[in-house]
């Protein structure tokens, strides 16, 4: 049978979802066609504004993507779209698209806003994929195949014909993560769009390569980097994130799973044999540290012995030890993120992240004595939390004076997404009046104008005296100035701001030599702060 995947993507195409689905799909013996939809391509209907603090933009793809979209789905029997909350516009502009091109088609949404917004979903699609989808979209794909009726597939919201609606029970998780294959990655029957052409064209390694993220190692020098997972799941049940949703909706069951290190390996040594520019490995993990010290340390033999790249890792300060950090230190780890978030006490009970500021400052210890192995550490902080008060976010910002340089800092909005516990809540409390335009639209890394988030803006500067911004955040300008009618300002402060930073960075690469090696103002903010 033949099958399309559509993905509204990052610019870097990391799509673990539809690329194991395609590699699942097709281990099975079926046809399936990757399509990308990178947002790096996408318009805006409406400009956002920063005065009113609202975000009245519709994403939007270009026409000629549209077009080629429907040429593309043409001799497809079945259609499936995978995407997070983020990408929900161009989801359903690709889904009525396609519909009004060929009505009879069947469309299956698939990936964690749909699987959080089922009944949603509905309004859009005749079928919905809730949780993982590899046995699902099979048990599917080969009934619709043989004639069958697929109205009771577990896993499956289903609108029939009449109207009615059926919720079919959940099936278990996958456990063996082994008995599922690599990420599909042979550029078989990939496309994607190309912004100097305007039109969808086929994505084979040569294009791929430019587009690719890069990233530094231990020495500076930028290396293409592959993008995978050795887990699925997380241990934590973070408030503000959808992975409580997951373990509630898999109650009972071992939510955290976790690959062979003979599997990872195999993946990695396959992909160093077709694509031998691959330089650095980026591992995605929402915690990447979250098993045992003996398991790490049996990753790190393996890794030094049969691979040999520079690799990058994510952790929470309740994963890490110096016994993992050393091993993977030894392995080649060459950069780390760490989620702070917070520094207030009540905001950490809040988020439920089950930690407190002394294990933090021990994990930043730990991430701060190799220094001289790795590039910068990135450290995550959450602003715009509508329950905080204003000492919970000065707590924040005085808990990161503490903390040994350099590191940078990458803030971010709370948003309260579908499926996470703010989601709701933020309704009722009258935080959130227009969910399209205050959540799925909100830009995640666009945290909003306001004097707090302009501290926090200026701790992003490393080489600005750590003394100047604590004079700033004095009691009596925060204060003054932190009112709602100097928003503006500084949002607009924390703005040009930016442009300050992106011509520091283009100064730092062109006195290392490295300018030329950027291909887009994205991959410069992306690196920039990292490079020691």
């Amino acid at each position: 049978m033949k099958v399309a995947l559509i993905s509204p993507t990052p610019m870097d195409h990391y799509s673990p979802c539809i690329r194991t689905l395609t590699g699942y799909l097709k281990m099975h013996g079926h046809q399936v066609r990757q399509i990308f939809l990178p947002a790096d391509t996408y318009g805006n209907r409406f400009k956002s504004s920063w005065r009113s603090n609202t975000w009245s933009h519709i994403i939007q793809m270009e026409q000629t993507m549209v077009d080629d979209l429907i040429e593309l789905v043409k001799d497809a029997d079945v259609i499936g779209v995978s995407f997070l909350t983020a990408m929900f516009d161009v989801a359903v502009q690709a889904t009525r698209a396609v519909q009004k091109a060929y009505p009879k088609k069947p469309i299956a949404w698939g990936g964690f806003h749909p699987t959080t917004m089922p009944q949603q979903g509905l309004d859009f699609v005749d079928i919905v994929c809730v949780g993982e989808g590899e046995h699902t979209l099979l048990e599917l794909v080969e009934r619709m195949e043989d004639g069958k009726d697929f109205t009771d597939i577990r896993n499956c919201w289903i609108r029939k014909p009449n109207g009615k609606v059926v919720g079919n029970p959940h099936r278990p998780l996958i456990q063996d993560l082994d008995s599922l294959p690599y990420q599909e990655f042979t550029f078989e029957d990939d496309w994607t769009y190309d912004q100097a052409k305007q039109h969808l064209v086929r994505l084979d390694w040569t294009y791929y390569r430019q587009i690719m993220p890069t990233y530094p190692d231990r020495q500076g020098e930028l290396r293409p980097a592959y993008k995978t997972m050795i887990t699925r799941g997380c241990p934590h049940k973070c408030s503000y994130c959808g992975v409580a949703f997951n373990h509630d909706l898999y109650k009972g069951q071992s939510y955290l799973r976790r690959r062979s290190v003979e599997h990872m390996i195999g993946e990695i040594k396959l992909v160093m044999r077709q694509w031998p520019d691959i330089g650095i490995v980026h591992f995605q993990d929402d915690v990447f540290f979250s098993t045992s010290t003996e398991e790490i340390q049996k990753f790190s033999e393996h890794w030094q012995r049969e691979i040999g790249l520079p690799f990058r890792a994510q952790c929470s300060p309740t994963t890490i030890n110096e016994d993992k950090y050393k091993a993977l230190i030894d392995a080649g780890l060459c950069f780390t993120e760490l989620g702070i978030q917070t520094g207030s006490t009540e905001t950490m009970k809040m988020y439920k992240r089950g930690m407190t500021n002394e294990q933090l400052l021990k994990a930043v210890n730990i991430i701060s004595k190799y220094k001289d192995y790795t590039q910068i550490p990135d450290y995550h902080m959450i602003l715009d939390n509508p329950w905080e008060t204003t000492e919970d976010v000065m707590k924040g910002l005085r808990l990161l004076w503490t903390l040994p340089p350099p590191y940078n800092l990458l803030p971010s909005s709370l948003i309260p997404y579908p499926g996470t516990e703010f989601y709701h809540k933020s309704i009722e409390d009258g935080f959130v009046v227009d969910e399209l335009n205050q959540i799925y639209r909100k830009g995640f890394h666009t945290p909003n104008g306001n004097y707090l988030n302009f501290l926090f803006f200026l701790t992003l500067f490393n080489n600005l005296p750590k003394e100047f911004v604590q004079f700033l955040a004095n009691d009596r300008f925060v204060r003054v100035f932190n009112q709602r009618k100097y928003d503006f300002l500084w949002g607009k402060a924390y703005q040009y701001g930016e442009y300050v930073r992106q011509a520091q960075k283009l100064a730092t690469f062109a006195v290392k030599g490295k300018l030329f090696e950027i291909k887009s103002i994205r991959e410069l903010k992306r690196v920039a702060n990292q490079i020691k």
